[in-house]
């Protein structure tokens, strides 16, 4: 499993973070580019780097360079992952130049696709409607669009890009909880799957190609590592 390491300092954050890369065999040719955020939930409670292994193997991902972003803490992602401007900026203009530099083969990607869960599923479809054309595709797993009252949903109703990426949505069939008080300030009102269904009804209302799955089980990294594999190879397969 081939991978480098590197640390990313922001200054539109004001902080750092590490980043893991796994590289196909050959940079010699264009590259696809995955970016996974949540870098510290997916590689070591989903498993990714064993899935996307797997992929590789099989041929899926062959020409794709994924990059995985730590969020830091958990206090920095309540701050930074619910469609946060700054962080939004970072990926765009520290994160993704950073990867050009250290990759030329992936300035001419053809699938540009960014992947989060929960909270940075929000993040990543956030990043993703508000930079048009940078992504093609977002991966977002049990997204959290229930926050900040649906601001999201409501946002982006009625707007139209001029490259809108698709969306695989996915939600499990047990994320059916409401009125959740995840910490003093921060209440969700509807269920993980309401959420999940108004975000999807808005963007199918405004044209989007959207991939919109059910899996069996609740708010667990073992569920959304059920619901990966079908995700990578619907965005990259």
């Amino acid at each position: 499993m081939p991978e480098t390491e590197y640390t990313l300092r922001s200054e539109i954050l004001d902080n750092e973070r590490r980043i893991w890369i796994r590289e196909p065999a050959s940079l010699q040719t264009d590259l696809d580019l995955l970016i996974v955020l949540d870098a510290e939930l997916y590689r070591n409670r989903v498993q990714a780097p064993q899935i996307i292994e797997d992929l590789f193997e099989s041929g899926t991902l062959a020409q794709t360079l994924v990059v995985y972003v730590s969020s830091v803490s958990m206090d920095v992602r309540w701050i930074e992952c619910p469609c946060y401007p700054p962080f939004a900026a970072f990926v765009t203009k520290e994160l993704i130049p950073s990867i050009h530099e250290r990759y030329p083969k992936t300035v001419q990607a053809k699938e540009r696709v960014i992947a989060g869960l929960s909270y940075t599923g929000l993040a990543a479809s956030f990043v993703a409607l508000t930079h048009d054309g940078l992504f093609t595709k977002v991966i977002s797993q049990s997204g959290s669009y229930w926050s900040n009252d649906c601001w999201l949903i409501r946002e982006f109703d009625g707007q139209s890009l001029n490259h809108p990426p698709a969306f695989f949505l996915d939600v499990g069939d047990k994320e059916t909880q409401e009125y959740v008080w995840h910490k003093e300030d921060v209440v969700q009102t509807i269920s993980q799957v309401e959420g999940v269904e108004r975000f999807r009804d808005m963007l199918l209302k405004n044209g989007y190609e959207v991939r919109y799955d059910t899996f069996s089980g609740g708010h667990s990294a073992e569920a959304w590592a059920t619901s990966l594999p079908n995700a990578l190879k619907w965005a990259l397969g």
